[in-house]
């Protein structure tokens, strides 16, 4: 089950860092009530020995703005930053630098368990007022999205990378994480474990075959997606793929996400339909590509019902 909720800024814009996941994450477990958000954070589900959450959530949806130099030092002070605050930089060489949003923010929360997406909106519908970086932020509108129709085979476009990784230990003892490549048979298979860990803690059987995710519109170089995790640098990857297995395993991947880290915003994914594309060549190699005026159709977005930021009841007529 997926929501979509849109906030407002109290003073009309909004600076986060550039790498705001953990942000995004705190925001949700404020929302949860205190015990829901101790049990997901210090517990979960867990299934050899592996811990998982169940839920994720996209990257913002709004475009952000890149702002820099005098123009953030100004931006600072006037939304009332204090003066020793400094937005983190991951960049070589690079100065503060922050992403401004002048519209507010929404993002996609989804999870597999009901309970985890019912508490997720009673929470934003009861507390209506909330704070990044001290910064305040009122509910606009929250939306219970309606499910895409599944099958064995389909095409899906990323909301949030996607990443798979391997820890290996070196002959001194040292631990280096690597992240595979869509290109890599270890992405695959990896996807594939996940999310049969994810289905087994869902329907508490096996799944009745492994899932199966092939690269289609996708380039190694652009679509790599580098995130930073409370100082911990993470590479995911975007663009479109297409999903093979039982639908209801595919059910469990958009609702708790594909690969690792879903409860870090990682794996979110929407149904993809590309129009007007044609076959051209690039480099030698014929391949699949849009027009320049290329329609993109996402289906399975619509909305079921919406709240406005109103003090509704408890449920708000949601579930």
């Amino acid at each position: 089950m997926r929501l979509k909720i849109q906030y407002v800024a109290e003073r009309g814009k909004l600076l986060l860092p550039l790498h705001y996941n953990y942000l995004v994450q705190s925001l949700i477990y404020r929302t949860f009530p205190e015990q829901t958000a101790s049990f997901l954070h210090e517990e979960g589900f867990q299934i050899h020995k592996r811990h998982f959450k169940l839920f994720t959530f996209s990257r913002i949806l709004n475009k952000g703005e890149l702002v820099s130099g005098n123009t953030l030092s100004t931006l600072k002070f006037a939304l009332g930053f204090p003066d020793d605050f400094v937005f983190t930089v991951h960049r070589k060489n690079a100065g503060e630098e922050a992403l401004l949003f002048r519209n507010g923010i929404s993002f996609y929360f989804s999870s597999a368990k009901p309970f985890i997406v019912k508490e997720m909106a009673e929470g934003t519908i009861m507390k209506q007022r909330f704070d990044l970086l001290g910064q305040k932020l009122f509910v606009q509108q929250i939306e219970v999205m309606k499910d895409p129709e599944f099958s064995e085979s389909m095409l899906i476009k990323t909301l949030s990378p996607i990443t798979t990784y391997s820890t290996i230990v070196s002959e001194t003892g040292s631990k280096k994480t690597y992240y595979y490549s869509p290109n890599e048979p270890e992405f695959s298979a990896l996807v594939s474990d996940n999310a049969r860990k994810k289905y087994i803690l869902i329907k508490g059987k096996f799944p009745e075959s492994s899932l199966k995710i092939i690269p289609v519109f996708f380039n190694e170089r652009k679509n790599r997606a580098v995130v930073y995790f409370k100082g911990i640098r993470i590479e995911g990857w975007s663009g479109v793929f297409k999903l093979i297995g039982p639908k209801d395993l595919i059910k469990i991947t958009y609702d708790a996400g594909l690969g690792g880290k879903s409860p870090q915003g990682f794996g979110m994914w929407k149904v993809y339909k590309p129009r007007n594309y044609i076959t051209h060549f690039n480099n030698g190699y014929d391949r699949v590509g849009h027009r320049a005026n290329a329609i993109e159709k996402s289906t399975g977005e619509d909305s079921m019902r919406s709240v406005p930021a109103k003090p509704y009841g408890k449920s708000a007529g949601l579930f």
